[in-house]
């Protein structure tokens, strides 16, 4: 901060007339990264900045999901929130795609002042060096993978910011240079981070399986539909043996597993010690610094499950969820997806919600069809009016037909994910402790499982890994497929298991079906 004496520098030059001087304004509370990169913990200090925009209004607070939630064949949103290419809209959030440019920018910018000052600090020790460039360039990685997907070919900033340096305007790089440099970038990386922290999972930094496993995706990416018409092209087959290789070191290293059940990948007490969660952004329990996501998918009207009530913007779609077969605990009713909630907040009280499904099999136990519906809270937002639809209902005494309850609920024909739900949590909406996950253990083997069949058709190894997955699903293992069953299998297996985790539409890019979709 600083202070100048505006008036009385004023007067001055009124009475003594014009003087040549030159004013020198010191900056009190700037530190140059030459002065400030002097020892192991402000190097972590630096590293916890370069991953500070993936939780802030360039990041997953908000746009780098909301522009992405509702592009795929498996979640459905409100018009007004999501728009894109499926709302035929442009949607409230998707038109700040640019906010993710600028927040992926500041996250290479960060990376890019760690890697140059890291390295000449004479005292920063050398463990630490390795341990904070891996951390950078993993961050980089990861910003130019977001970027690359979303926007193809960009620009290229590897240099730290220096005052006196031609910082202007740069034009783009080809796709196949952006993933030629995230390819090296996540090479180096898993060289230098360590297997584990002291903390766990760091903290949400990444650790040498993270770097080995997006590595994996990338080259899968690398193999794919985007690189069509690329330099990428003439070496699909390489990348496809690449991220196999990348994805073995995972499974390979000792450090990563499935969670034994399915639904503790999303409990927030379990998310931070989870062998499985290889990388994500973490969650903030501090008023603002959070993401308000919990909110938007849980069940709409039920105040218990999230900070403020679950406003039901983000629901699975029916068409997708009819694909689940039976048995399947990833859509495991009240577990995985809500079938029924409360409805804290009503004219009427505290009531009933009931899905579709669950209204079907209370009716074929004496559920009078619909008596009477209603409707209550009509409000307008972007565009389109909005209203809770509740019914009464009479319900019949199982013991004496005669005898009759009417009692009144909210008929929910959406279906709701419970995998971003955080019961312990009372306050603001955008303060749950919720994590988003990035890339998690599952995902690796699904990646294993999809380029060992691509390279090599449907192997031992490519049926290991997918039943890893169906197994703990509670699902039977896989078969006696041809090559084009098995990839349409891992298809349906990735949906399956990481629908909700803003994956699908880079998956259907990569696959060549997203505009098909």
């Amino acid at each position: 901060m600083r202070t100048t004496a505006l008036p009385f520098l004023a007067f001055v030059v009124a009475t003594v007339g014009p003087v040549a001087c030159s004013l020198e304004e010191t900056g009190a509370t700037f530190i140059s990264p030459d002065a400030f990169y002097q020892n192991d913990a402000q190097a972590a200090s630096a590293v916890n900045g370069v991953y500070a925009p993936l939780m802030d209004w360039n990041g997953w607070k908000q746009p780098a999901q909301h522009s992405i939630m509702c592009d795929d064949d498996e979640m459905l949103c409100w018009n007004w929130m999501g728009g894109g290419f499926s709302g035929q809209s442009a949607g409230q959030w998707y038109m700040q795609d640019n906010a993710v440019w600028f927040g992926d920018y500041q996250i290479i910018e960060r990376a890019n002042e760690v890697v140059a000052n890291v390295a000449r600090s004479a005292g920063i020790t050398q463990a630490m060096k390795q341990t904070a460039t891996g951390q950078a360039l993993f961050a980089r990685a990861y910003a130019y993978f977001d970027l690359v997907r979303r926007y193809g070919g960009v620009p290229l900033r590897l240099e730290a910011y220096t005052p006196d340096a031609q910082m202007g305007a740069k034009a783009r790089s080809s796709v196949a240079d952006v993933y030629q440099q995230i390819a090296k970038d996540l090479r180096d990386a898993a060289g230098l981070l360590p297997a584990s922290y002291a903390n766990p999972n760091g903290q949400g930094l990444p650790r040498a399986a993270a770097a080995w496993g997006l590595l994996a995706k990338v080259y899968l990416h690398m193999a794919g539909d985007q690189a069509t018409g690329t330099p990428l092209a003439a070496n699909k087959t390489a990348y496809l043996d690449s991220a196999g290789l990348a994805a073995q070191q995972v499974m390979s290293s000792g450090t990563a597993s499935l969670e034994a059940k399915y639904m503790d990948l999303f409990d927030v007490n379990k998310q931070n010690t989870s062998a499985e969660v290889l990388f994500a952004v973490q969650g903030a329990t501090v008023n603002l610094l959070g993401s308000n996501i919990p909110s938007f998918f849980g069940p709409r009207g039920d105040c218990g499950i999230v900070g403020g009530c679950g406003q039901g913007f983000m629901s699975v779609r029916e068409d997708f969820y009819r694909t689940f077969e039976a048995g399947d605990k990833r859509a495991e009713a009240n577990t995985a997806i809500a079938h029924t909630w409360e409805v804290t907040l009503s004219p009427f009280g505290r009531i009933r919600a009931i899905h579709t499904d669950s209204l079907a099999t209370l009716r074929a136990n004496g559920v009078v069809a619909r008596d009477q519906a209603f409707r209550w809270g009509n409000w307008s937002e972007g565009c389109g009016s909005f209203e809770q639809q509740f019914d009464s209902l009479t319900l019949t005494d199982a013991a004496d037909p005669t005898r009759t309850t009417t009692a009144i609920y909210a008929i929910g024909r959406p279906i709701y994910s419970l995998k971003y739900i955080d019961r312990q949590h009372t306050g603001s909406e955008y303060a749950p402790a919720n994590n988003f996950i990035i890339l998690r253990y599952a995902d690796v083997l699904l990646l294993f499982a999809e380029a060992e069949n691509e390279r090599n058709g449907p192997t031992g190894a490519a049926y290991a890994a997918i039943n890893q997955v169906r197994q703990r699903a509670g699902l039977a293992p896989l078969a006696g497929l041809s090559q084009d069953e098995f990839r349409q299998a891992v298809w349906t297996e990735r949906s399956h298991e990481l629908y909700g985790e803003f994956q699908a539409r880079f998956d259907l890019i990569r696959e060549g079906r997203w505009l098909d979709v």
